[in-house]
């Protein structure tokens, strides 16, 4: 519904530059740069409504999001087709109690390795049941050994990263915990 009426609307603006154009002993000049203008409104509202009918943002996470992990997509990088890679998230965001709130949202970031392999094992936890808390930092990557006991700080290693503004998206990090499952509720019989 809200598609044909904003075609409705679209259709009666054009109406109404006819008008204008046909009507009116505007210059020439005037005429042309409202159909500009208008031209350039289509454009904008046909991006706007792309971020509202569900595709990923590229927005990027607040720091220090704190989030569900839904579902993951991984697309690697393809030199044949020159696609850069991408890593879709879909996640929920969680208040300071772990309690989910809002809706849940969509968001695209630059493929790198390192964050794919994250990725992939919390896809791969995901799919087996498993509910799994993220969050979101910059420039500080705790990295856990596999017996979960060495934490080591990598936020110093030179990447060629020397930007003095602040750090780019590319250095986006993330960290899954997984959460314990709640018991279900005892059956009574009767």
């Amino acid at each position: 519904m809200s598609t044909q009426l904003l075609a409705l609307s679209y259709a009666l603006v054009a109406a109404l530059l006819l008008n204008i154009w046909i009507a009116t002993r505007w210059s020439t000049a005037f005429k042309i740069s409202l159909i500009l203008l208008t031209a350039c409104l289509y454009v904008g509202t046909y991006l706007g409504l792309r971020e509202m009918q569900g595709w990923p943002t590229t927005d990027p996470m607040p720091d220090e999001a704190r989030f569900r992990l839904l579902w993951a997509k991984i697309d690697e990088p393809d030199k044949s087709s020159g696609s850069e890679g991408r890593i879709y998230l879909w996640i929920q965001k969680l208040d300071v109690a772990d309690r989910l709130v809002g809706q849940p949202r969509a968001y695209s970031l630059p493929f790198r390795p390192d964050l794919a392999e994250e990725v992939e094992a919390a896809i791969n936890k995901v799919g087996e049941g498993a509910l799994l808390n993220g969050r979101m930092t910059r420039g500080l990557l705790k990295e856990r050994s596999p017996d979960d006991l060495h934490i080591r700080d990598l936020s110093m290693i030179d990447d060629g990263d020397s930007e003095a503004t602040g750090l780019r998206d590319d250095r986006i990090l993330l960290e899954f915990t997984e959460m314990p499952r709640s018991p279900l509720p005892a059956k009574f019989i009767d």
